[in-house]
């Protein structure tokens, strides 16, 4: 996703607003995997930005609003959320740059110093905010381990064992002070 950014090159203190409304397919090479995002995303990735020439190059600054869809990991039932991520990252003028840094995220200004590509910064901020767990809701039972049955909805009769795992039964007869 390049944006023209011939109007701010070398002009510090310009801003220029950018809003756009994208797919999944229109950010970063087509058919190029997103890891775990691939499957949750859900609709349009929304940009909010302002470009802000800075001596360094192009400061780019603003949210960028997604939607994902995860199972609840405990009752696996889909729950959808949204999520604004606030984004603040520098693109630098390469002909300003002293040191070439090897481990450089990739944030350049390109096209013969013409457009910034918002690519891996967009693919960033959705990978970065991905909710590692989801949960329905706090108190969800999740599934019955004997049956599956999700016990939010249903009472399948089968209860937690009464009897702890005789693999635990040495813990038991540690000696550890009460907290």
């Amino acid at each position: 996703m390049r944006v023209p950014v011939t109007d701010l090159i070398g002009r510090p203190g310009a801003t220029k607003p950018f809003t756009a409304t994208l797919e999944r397919e229109d950010v970063g090479d087509p058919g190029a995997s997103w890891g775990p995002a691939d499957d949750a995303l859900r609709g349009h990735i929304e940009l909010d930005l302002d470009l802000d020439s800075v001596v360094e190059g192009i400061l780019v600054r603003g949210d960028v609003t997604f939607t994902v869809e995860l199972p609840c990991a405990r009752c696996l039932e889909p729950q959808s959320s949204t999520h604004a991520v606030t984004v603040a990252e520098l693109f630098p003028d390469p002909r300003k740059r002293e040191d070439e840094d090897e481990d450089d995220p990739g944030y350049e200004i390109v096209d013969d110093l013409t457009a910034i590509d918002l690519s891996t910064l967009i693919r960033d901020a959705v990978l970065m905010d991905l909710p590692v767990r989801v949960l329905c809701r706090e108190d969800c039972l999740g599934l019955c381990p004997v049956c599956g049955a999700d016990r939010n909805t249903e009472d399948c009769g089968h209860r937690p064992a009464e009897e702890p795992d005789p693999r635990w039964a040495a813990l038991a007869d540690l000696d550890l002070p009460d907290t």
